[in-house]
């Protein structure tokens, strides 16, 4: 195990970014950058020995300020959206910054994945960064310390410890910390992710309006294209006549995972590599999007990016809970900490 570390580059403001990479006793590696405490890279080696750069993403720090995608980043305060960008929390209202429309979408124009994190090598496997988010940083209340620490073990986890403290002695705060890395288990310049099989473990997921915002209800995926309980194509009924679908142009919808607690929420591979991805985590929900926005745009290997080049894997409490007193609540009360771990675990079948 090491980890090594090289210059990537300056911000529009001059600040310097660095690139950390993560390199395992397989010589399978994951790169991070601690600008927007960014996944650049995930490079691991397939079956026939190939090493395939599993995520989507850019050269330059530029290429990262200039795009929307939010490609790799750690997304916060609060990830997905919240509708009318507001929310009520002890009686008063928050105005957000509108980024979406008038919605709130991952954290606002300058959110966390447009922020510059302080890095820290914590071990031969692990690269831990943070940063303080003010009391009032795009809308938010009280002053939130937070730490993302990246691990790559010899075994391929991937996984990534998210960590906050509301500083606030009286306010209470919300906090979703997310990522937003697009996979492609064929290759980040392989194009399509709709022959990838998504195996998820969840029974219901959350209605959107013509928005993608939450209506309060969960609907069974019970003979819809949304279940993928027993696993299928992520192609196979992404055109399905389903009024969900329509809206979000694919899939762009939570899931609600089954069960409590650490546990697993579902599993990709690809036909082309053999390559799995196992991913776990003790959150309640998961973002599926299947890049039906993705921009166009050139990517690492100078193949350009298309629609459904990358599938996000988001997992997180479901958007705009604050405006839905039903579903599981991101608010944390001052001096208390915020804890959860999401694991992803590649795998190359023989």
């Amino acid at each position: 195990m090491s980890v090594t570390r090289r210059k990537f580059g300056k911000t529009k403001d001059g600040e310097p970014v660095t690139l950390y990479t993560i390199t395992n006793k397989m010589g399978n590696s994951v790169s991070i950058m601690d600008y927007g405490a960014t996944v650049q890279s995930i490079n691991i080696v397939d079956a026939e020995g190939e090493v395939i750069d599993c995520c989507l993403g850019y050269n330059t720090v530029a290429e990262y300020e200039e795009h929307t995608d939010f490609m790799g980043a750690c997304i916060g305060r609060v990830g997905n959206r919240i509708g009318g960008s507001s929310f009520s929390l002890n009686g008063q209202t928050y105005t957000l910054a509108a980024n979406e429309g008038e919605n709130h979408l991952h954290g606002g124009l300058k959110g966390f994945d447009k922020q510059m994190f302080k890095a820290k090598i914590d071990s031969d496997d692990t690269v831990t960064f943070g940063r303080i988010s003010p009391d009032g940083e795009e809308g938010y209340p009280g002053e939130f310390m937070f730490i993302v620490s990246y691990t790559f073990d010899d075994c391929d986890n991937f996984v990534m410890n998210y960590t906050g403290w509301n500083n606030s002695e009286t306010l209470d705060t919300i906090a979703s910390i997310t990522n937003h890395t697009y996979f492609n288990l064929s290759g980040e310049d392989a194009g399509s992710i709709l022959d990838h099989t998504l195996e998820l473990y969840a029974s219901s997921f959350t209605e959107v309006d013509e928005h993608l915002i939450p209506t309060g209800k969960l609907l069974d995926v019970e003979n819809t294209p949304f279940d993928f309980r027993k696993g299928k194509t992520l192609g196979q009924d992404i055109n399905a006549d389903h009024p969900q679908l329509k809206l979000a142009g694919g899939y762009d919808h939570n899931f609600c995972i089954d069960g409590d607690g650490m546990r697993p929420c579902c599993t990709l591979m690809s036909p082309k590599t053999r390559l799995k991805m196992y991913v776990s985590t003790d959150m309640p929900g998961v973002q599926i999007y299947t890049g039906n926005f993705i921009s166009e745009s050139e990517g690492k290997a100078g193949t350009d990016y298309h629609h459904y080049d990358g599938i996000a894997i988001e997992t997180q409490f479901y958007p705009d809970a604050l405006n839905h007193p039903e579903f599981p609540s991101p608010v944390l009360k001052p001096r208390k900490e915020y804890r959860y771990t999401t694991v992803y675990q590649f795998s190359a079948d023989e």
